[in-house]
């Protein structure tokens, strides 16, 4: 977690992306899931896209976690 309390955009991705992988799922079957772009998948991973709220609730949707799972508090 970055200093002034704010998660930083590589820590979500890598949350993102143990989950997906624990969960058997490809890229390409979680942005299916999600209703979003594959590419945008690989961005978030990589810390590389800012994100919007509605894309956090659809990947949690799709992986099936609460929120505290990928944003710590």
């Amino acid at each position: 977690m970055a200093e002034n309390g704010k998660i930083e955009l590589k820590e979500f991705g890598q949350r993102i992306r143990s989950i997906r992988k624990e969960k058997g799922l490809s890229q390409r079957e979680l942005a299916a899931m999600a209703e979003i772009e594959h590419k945008q998948v690989l961005k978030i991973e990589k810390g590389e896209s800012d994100i919007r709220l509605t894309t956090v609730l659809k990947l949690l949707w799709a992986l099936k976690v609460e929120p505290n799972a990928v944003i710590p508090y």
